[in-house]
């Protein structure tokens, strides 16, 4: 489906100028996600609590769905590289809450003196 939107301007600058500003933000933006994975990594027990996996779950599906959108219909490489950027980083996110989580509660099973489930 092709939806004709301002097709009828010239636009100032070249499309090439748009892919390389449209790759470097989106880059930009998954760089961001490592102080938030260093955190996350650090301080379980408040990544435990403060984020929810529900939240980061449907972001990382709806990334999952815009990926396999770029990939199947739009064909377009830079898309694909900043979606699957972006979706690694959330991935690695929801990854870490699951460890969190699984640390925090190993560490309350062991602070009232029963071992751990295996």
């Amino acid at each position: 489906m092709r939806i004709d939107v301002l097709t009828g301007l010239q636009w100032p600058w070249a499309a090439s100028t748009l892919h390389w500003a449209y790759l470097t933000s989106g880059l930009l933006i998954a760089a961001h996600y490592a102080p938030l994975l260093r955190r996350a990594w650090r301080h379980p027990e408040a990544t435990a609590t403060a984020q929810s996996l529900l939240t980061w779950a449907v972001w990382t599906l709806c990334r999952v769905v815009a990926f396999t959108y770029g990939l199947f219909i739009l064909h377009d490489l830079v898309f694909l590289i900043v979606v699957g950027a972006d979706l690694l980083g959330r991935l690695a996110m929801a990854v870490l809450i699951v460890r969190a989580r699984w640390l925090v509660r190993q560490r309350a099973l062991e602070a009232i003196g029963n071992e751990p489930a295996t």
